[in-house]
């Protein structure tokens, strides 16, 4: 089995990462070289012959064209797109698994090759002392193997876009849109409920327009904000870039977190309401969201939806299951 990718960004971590810990359970050579003809966000999984796309990318849009390949995974996968080789890549998140084992595998051209050097460096920082997203600060080894009470604890952090910060017309109603229900839901929950950790990354925008909602900055890297997320409940989510299920969802779901968010455009395989979520009417119904968390707090309804998402995530989205999934879609097509 090979990896090719265009070069180390976030958006493979999760394929990397689930790769090493797939070839080490397996007692299988660790192959991955880097070929810049691909488009970015996708990656080439070579495997008996087959040519196996993946489109990570947050946009519907294809990245390449299906019909080169012998199976295409696609990521932000929309319904009427999922049909003949094309496959859903479900849901993205950004985790590590032995980030420093993964660096002495790779090649030194490809260490010091400065496309790649993003990534590598937050694989290097292991004791988090530099960067915001050091792969150390998210290892899958350290995620909860269990669900925990917090007493319908409720999560939820946000950030804003700004919208004269993007020419497009579309582009700027759209963040609109996504920053509107972002400030209200914090304002909605904080009103409603005490058990709650809720709030904005600080940035210029937020501190204008929403100054009572601002997170402490200390608190906002990825390892405090995992701390954050470990002793929550209950995780509110809303589309990411491109309408588009963001990174957040996935992380609940690996945390063993009930969740509340807007609707789902995209495939997400055995993924259901009332087992594995509560949705909203759509992304403006922020007012809907104090009885969609009364819901799960009743009789701490929460608990048994985060074990199910434990569950999902577990054959979903952690590295022991990811790679085998792709490959057990592929054999039993043939």
């Amino acid at each position: 089995m090979k990896l090719e990718l265009p070069y180390w960004t976030s958006h493979h971590n999760m394929i990397l990462y689930s790769l090493l810990h797939y070839c080490e359970e397996n007692n299988e050579v660790f192959d991955v070289s880097f070929n810049t003809k691909i488009a970015t966000g996708g990656a080439i999984l070579h495997n008996n012959n087959q040519m196996i796309f993946l489109d990570y990318s947050d946009n519907s849009v294809f990245l390449d064209n299906p019909e080169k390949y012998d199976f295409y995974f696609k990521r932000s996968l929309l319904f009427q797109d999922y049909k003949g080789n094309v496959h859903p890549l479900n849901l993205q998140v950004n985790f590590s698994y032995k980030a420093v084992k993964l660096l002495m595998k790779l090649n030194f051209k490809d260490l010091v090759n400065k496309t790649n050097r993003t990534e590598i460096v937050r694989a290097m920082d292991y004791f988090n002392l530099v960067t915001n997203l050091s792969h150390n600060a998210m290892d899958v080894r350290d995620f909860p193997k269990k669900t925990d009470d917090h007493n319908g604890k409720i999560i939820f952090h946000s950030r804003l876009w700004n919208p004269d910060n993007n020419a497009d017309l579309d582009e700027k109603i759209r963040r609109a849109s996504q920053n509107e229900f972002r400030i209200e839901a914090c304002r909605i929950i904080k009103k409603n409920f005490k058990n709650v950790s809720v709030g904005l990354f600080p940035d210029e925008l937020s501190k204008k327009i929403a100054p009572e909602l601002l997170l402490d900055i200390k608190h906002t890297s990825k390892k405090e904000y995992f701390k954050s997320l470990r002793n929550g409940d209950i995780g509110i989510a809303d589309d990411g870039l491109k309408d588009t299920p963001g990174w957040k969802i996935g992380e609940y779901l690996l945390f063993g977190k009930a969740v509340v968010t807007t609707p789902l455009r995209t495939v997400v395989e055995d993924f259901k309401e009332h087992t594995n979520f509560e949705k909203l009417q759509n992304r403006s119904s922020y007012l809907e969201l104090p009885e969609k968390i009364e819901y799960l707090l009743e009789g701490k309804r929460y608990l048994e939806v985060g074990e199910n998402n434990l569950k999902w995530s577990e054959n979903y989205l952690h590295p022991k299951n990811y790679i085998r999934r792709i490959l057990n879609i592929t054999k039993n097509t043939l």
